[in-house]
Order: C-alpha cells, then structure tokens, then sequence
C-alpha cells in the first residue's frame, strides 16, 4: 500500500505531467484550427458599382443593403459601395469595359470584375429580349400592379432568365417611376404634339418603336449626351423621369411633360459563380436584404417624386399634363408596339401581366 507520504511526493509530479499532455494536445487543437481559421474568419467583400447618374437615386439602396448584409452576417460579408469614379480609381478599367464614356457595369458583374450592380432594364434585354415586355407603354395600370408583376411569379420568372447569361438577378426597382418627357421649346398638350419631335430615348427598342407609333423621331444615346444635344439644338426633347429632371436637365429642357407612358426600372444583380460559392446561409441573407432594398427603393421614388412635384409648383417649372382624353389616345396610338413585339413576348406573357391583381 502507497504511504501517505509517498503519495504527497509523487502528487506534483503526476499533475506536472498531466498539465504536459494537456499542453500538447490543445497546441495539436489549435494548430488544426489554424488551418482552417482564415477560411472561415477572412469575410468576403461584395463590390456594388454604382455606374450611373445621378448617383442619388441609386445610393440608398446600395447603403442599406450593406447595412442589413453586413448585420446579418455578424461581419462575414462586407459590401463595399462604389461609384464609377471611386470603382475606376481603385481598381483600374481598360477601354473593353467602357461603353459610350461609361463604365459597362453589366460586364464588370459578368465577368466578375466585381459582384454586383443596379441597372437598367432596358440594358439587360440586350441579355434576354423577354424583359424589354416591362418597358411597352401603358402596361401597368399603377404602381400597386406593378409591384404584383415585379414581385410575384412573372417578375420572379423574368428575373431567372438571366441566370443563363451568368448573372444572379434579385429584383426590380424603379429608379425614377414613371417616363416622362422633358422639352425645350414647346409642351406637349396633345397626341399631334409629337409629330416630327425629335426626342432622346434609351436603345431600347419597345421606346423607339413606342415614339414611332406617336409619330416623333426617336434618337437613342445615354441620357447625359441627350441632355449636351438639347443644348446643341440637335433634338428638342427628351425621355427621363422626374427624379432624373434636375438642374441640368431643366436649364436645357425646362418643360416636364407629365407622360407617365411607361416604367423606368432597374434591377439589383450579383455575378452568378459569386452567389452560387456563398453559403447558404450567405445565399439567403443577400437575397432577403436585395429584396428589402429594392423594396424601399420603389417607395423611396415616390416619395421623391411627390417632393419634387411640390418644388417644381414652387420654383416655376413648367409641368404639362396631357388631359385624359389625349391620354386615351396616346395609348391607342401606341397599341400596335404590342403586336410588333408580339412573337418576343407573347400574348400569353402580356396577357398574364395585364391580368395580375393588385395585392
């Protein structure tokens, strides 16, 4: 039997020894932790171009999707929120990715150049012809249909069609609202009106064909270059939307021709390799804050539009309103870009939007 005394004088070594084991087993620990630890704690960063003016009516959305993203995460995602410039000065653009003086924001998402943009939709039917069908005159009756159409199953469907072109597409938003048309010498007060006007409109080719049913001369280029060829006396007018009616625009077209033809929309895109390498946890975290985003953007547009409808009254500009009848008539001038369109969009498609009830 072990003596008391014997047993006190081994105690310190056997705990010496047991606290030696203990050591080199959790440095073993750590050590495979290491490993795997810059893994798991480097956070991936989303770089958001914000390629287009005014950079305003973008930038919120981007903020806030930052902030709810980053939230979300606990810091594993970061979003890093550019504008062209800061884009350009920070991680260099060859000439192959600049388009008329602009940075191609799609390509830069396309090829990973960075992982996700907002931009117009009128852009991406170039991607898949389908999504021009948002743009035909008069397709929505207000914005309660709109938001059924672009949040429900046809938005959902449109938006997945640009998987194929390698992009992650989260939802739509407005980005100004409703089109309206700025003029510099006279309003339009009638459907006559645009007979023979001269008018800036995107390359979208349902606005050309929409401004050729009315009898005008659609010019499509960049909306900044429309506004320096109003000044030169080139084109007399030019589609926008009201957000989009600022300072310059007013000086060079200073009558706001209240059209509200069709839809001026955007859409928030990630890269597609990008999202599909994200966890799922990280997957459903970026989808829920682009939704929330692209949401509070729409309601956003309208609160800026009712503000500057208000500033307009108050520094003078000049708003034309078409009355109701020539409204009617504008639309049934333009009812034949549907039918051109026709074999792109298909009855069913347009019928299908035409019929979705407001939520």
């Amino acid at each position: 039997m072990t003596s008391t005394k014997n047993f006190s004088a081994m105690w310190p070594k056997a705990m010496g020894l047991l606290t030696a084991l203990f050591a080199v087993g959790m440095s073993g620990s750590v050590a495979s932790a290491d490993k795997s630890a810059p893994s798991a704690l480097t956070p991936k960063t989303i770089r958001w171009v914000l390629a287009h003016e005014p950079v305003r009516v973008f930038e919120r959305a981007a903020k806030q999707f930052k902030e709810q993203v980053e939230r979300e995460s606990k810091g594993s995602l970061r979003v890093e929120v550019l504008t062209a410039t800061e884009y350009a000065k920070k991680y260099k653009v060859d000439a192959s990715f600049m388009q008329n003086g602009l940075i191609n924001d799609v390509k830069l998402v396309q090829t990973g150049r960075a992982e996700m943009t907002q931009t117009y939709t009128s852009e991406l039917g170039g991607l898949d012809k389908k999504i021009w069908v948002l743009d035909l005159p008069f397709l929505f009756r207000d914005h309660a249909h709109a938001q059924a159409v672009l949040e429900g199953p046809i938005g959902q469907r449109l938006l997945a069609r640009l998987d194929r072109a390698k992009m992650k597409a989260f939802a739509f938003t407005y980005s100004g609202g409703y089109r309206v048309i700025s003029s510099r010498e006279r309003g339009i007060a009638s459907v006559e009106d645009f007979k023979g006007m001269a008018i800036r409109t995107s390359p979208n080719p349902v606005a050309q064909a929409t401004f050729r049913q009315l009898g005008a001369k659609p010019v499509p280029m960049p909306h900044d270059e429309g506004i320096e060829q109003v000044k030169k006396g080139s084109i007399i007018a030019a589609e926008t939307t009201i957000a989009r009616f600022d300072d310059a625009q007013q000086k060079a077209t200073p009558i706001m021709n209240d059209t509200q033809h069709s839809l001026f929309l955007t859409t928030m895109l990630m890269n597609g390799s990008f999202f599909k390498q994200l966890s799922p946890e990280h997957q459903g975290i970026v989808e829920r804050a682009a939704v929330a985003a692209a949401r509070a953007e729409r309601e956003d547009s309208l609160t800026d539009e009712a503000q500057l409808r208000s500033s307009f009254a108050k520094s003078g500009v000049k708003v034309v309103r078409l009355p109701a009848s020539e409204v009617e008539k504008m639309r049934e001038k333009t009812r034949p870009v549907y039918k051109e369109f026709e074999s792109v969009f298909t009855p069913e498609l347009i019928a299908e939007i035409q019929n979705t009830k407001a939520n």
